[in-house]
């Protein structure tokens, strides 16, 4: 199934109900005290218009072999920007179908969603494939699934984040996921990267506090995360993104700690790294 719907997101407004002390209903629209109050609405809301293209599509498919049947679900869920304000996205763009898709050209994004839910060849299936409309709900045999998504987590007039996330499981002891999250400056269209946000040499200061930002969200020591570390967070910096004015870097699972420990993000204020920070990341979340 392959669905493609636009969903506008609604502007935020005002409205105000006002009635009498002796509860008679006043209708203030052409009082001047009305029209007063309605300017000075007009005056404190700005107004940003953000829509969106949801674009998903989804298969279903049974493998049958000698020895046993299996169930696939390929699933893509795309929230496509299409008008953020005023401000050119074409990059925004661009780089979502790079991410998402490794390809270069917007054009090729709806026959990129269908391929992710029709090509099965990457995953090594063996037997018969034959595409079904649902899965038995009551039929015992595995079931695998395979998804990925683009989601909005948060837009401002100066900035947007979206999240490129995936599950799998095609068997092994426990699913597969992942996330890598990214911001863009709307006003420049331009991704948010370290080195947008940190002066060369930086790591030295900043690693301290990415550590012991990790150790509280685990409720540990830092001595005690530095000896349950597979890998030093320094490598997966570039994972950084801007979340409620925060400076956020996010973990997969296995990235630098056992599975157990899953996914999790850190986040820092700005103004505690304020000594280390680009002016241009200044300007953006420090307003300096």
């Amino acid at each position: 199934m392959h669905t493609n719907r636009i969903l506008p997101i609604g502007i935020l407004a005002l409205s105000a109900i006002v009635t009498a002390c002796q509860g008679t209903a006043i209708d203030n629209s052409t009082t001047s005290e009305g029209k007063s109050n309605s300017s000075d609405a007009d005056s404190l809301i700005s107004e940003f218009t953000l829509q969106e293209s949801l674009l998903t599509a989804s298969e279903s498919y049974r493998v049958s072999n000698p020895t046993d049947t299996s169930y696939v679900t390929l699933s893509t869920s795309v929230q496509w920007p299409v008008t953020l304000g005023k401000n050119k996205i074409t990059n925004l763009q661009d780089s979502i179908v790079y991410l998402m898709f490794d390809m270069k050209s917007t054009k090729e994004l709806k026959n990129a969603i269908a391929k992710s839910v029709t090509d099965l060849s990457r995953y090594g299936l063996q037997g018969k494939i034959e595409k079904i409309d649902d899965i038995p709900e009551s039929d015992v045999a595995t079931k695998y699934y395979s998804s990925n998504a683009l989601q909005l987590i948060e837009c401002t007039e100066q900035t947007v984040t979206y999240s490129i996330s995936s599950g799998e499981y095609m068997g092994g002891a426990h699913p597969n996921s992942q996330a890598r999250p990214f911001t863009f400056i709307l006003g420049e269209d331009r991704m948010v990267t370290f080195n947008y946000l940190f002066k060369p040499g930086s790591e030295k200061e900043l690693m301290p506090k990415v550590l012991d930002a990790i150790a509280m969200n685990f409720s540990m020591s830092t001595d005690d995360l530095k000896k349950a570390l597979n890998a030093s967070p320094e490598e997966y910096l570039n994972n950084v993104y801007i979340l409620n004015g925060t400076i956020a870097f996010h973990f997969n699972a296995y990235d630098i700690l056992p599975y157990s420990y899953g996914a999790f993000e850190i986040y820092l204020m700005p103004y505690e790294l304020d000594n280390i920070l680009t002016p241009e990341a200044c300007k953006l979340l420090l307003n300096q």
